[in-house]
């Protein structure tokens, strides 16, 4: 059950993304993952701070890389689909 809720969110990905404005070339990354305890099972990866924060407020957490540089991850949840992006010395990665 839970991939036939995935495979439709996914399905509504493309009409979520016109309606705030994001470009579909911005999406690096979509994944799916049966086991996650939460309902949010869908993740799409951005690649601008510019297209997430189009979505919204967007919740932002610190963590210093392998490589001891400093990252930060928006993150913003819509309708059951979690959209992330990876930001470094200004630059947006993912």
């Amino acid at each position: 059950m839970k991939l036939v809720n995935a495979l439709s969110k996914i399905a509504k990905l493309p009409k979520i993304l016109e309606q705030y404005g994001v470009a579909p070339e911005n999406v690096l990354n979509l994944e799916y993952c049966a086991s996650t305890t939460h309902h949010i099972n869908v993740l799409v990866q951005l690649h601008t701070k510019e297209a997430i924060q189009k979505l919204g407020v967007c919740e932002i957490e610190s963590t210093l890389g392998y490589d001891d540089a400093h990252w930060k991850q928006f993150r913003i949840i819509k309708e059951g689909i979690a959209f992330i992006c990876w930001e470094r010395e200004d630059e947006a990665i993912a």
